[in-house]
């Protein structure tokens, strides 16, 4: 017999269902809110990967282009991380709550378009860096990709807000349950 949750009256909406981070799945099967967190780590690494080859290219890099100063590449920079920005927190991707499904993949959709919104600044930085050779303008970049990630990212504080939102908007559809179904 599969081991079934009781029913929580203090918790209507299943948020203690929330998995974590481990990677391991119910029963052998894939469990969807861990695959999106294993995809969100995935991407961390990867710009903590280009941080070690900024850094290790650093010492080895002279002026790239003359016709980009330092103070353009700068505020480029700056300009793009707070486009970013704005785009993770203004973008108008709302939830859907026609049904479980549908409410699992417009959340899915709406994490994945904030995460390439929030990548924008530390490509932007990475590409200063190879135009003015100033190492310090990825770090500045991946800053702002921080600040955004930390908006867009699958922790459980993000699903308590989602949960809390679409409650006043009606929804009766439990998040985590939803996003926790395999995806197909």
């Amino acid at each position: 017999m599969a081991d079934v949750p009781e029913e929580d009256p203090q918790d209507p909406f299943r948020l203690g269902d929330d998995p974590g981070w481990r990677p391991t799945g119910r029963e052998g099967r894939p469990d969807g809110l861990v695959g999106l967190r294993m995809s969100f780590l995935a991407l961390c690494t990867a710009f903590g990967v280009v941080g070690i080859v900024v850094g290790l290219m650093a010492d080895s890099v002279a002026q790239r282009d003359g016709r980009v100063s330092g103070l353009a590449a700068t505020v480029g920079v700056v300009v793009v991380g707070v486009v970013g920005l704005a785009l993770v927190r203004l973008a108008p991707l709302p939830l859907d709550c026609a049904d479980e499904l549908v409410l699992a993949r417009s959340w899915r959709n709406r994490f994945f378009g904030r995460a390439a919104a929030s990548t924008l600044p530390a490509l932007a930085g990475f590409a200063a860096f190879a135009l003015a050779g100033i190492p310090a303008l990825y770090p500045l970049g991946l800053a702002f990709t921080a600040a955004g990630l930390a908006v867009a990212g699958p922790f459980h504080a993000t699903l308590v807000r989602d949960q809390e939102r679409l409650a006043l908007d009606a929804c009766a559809i439990a998040l985590v349950p939803a996003l926790r179904k395999p995806v197909e």
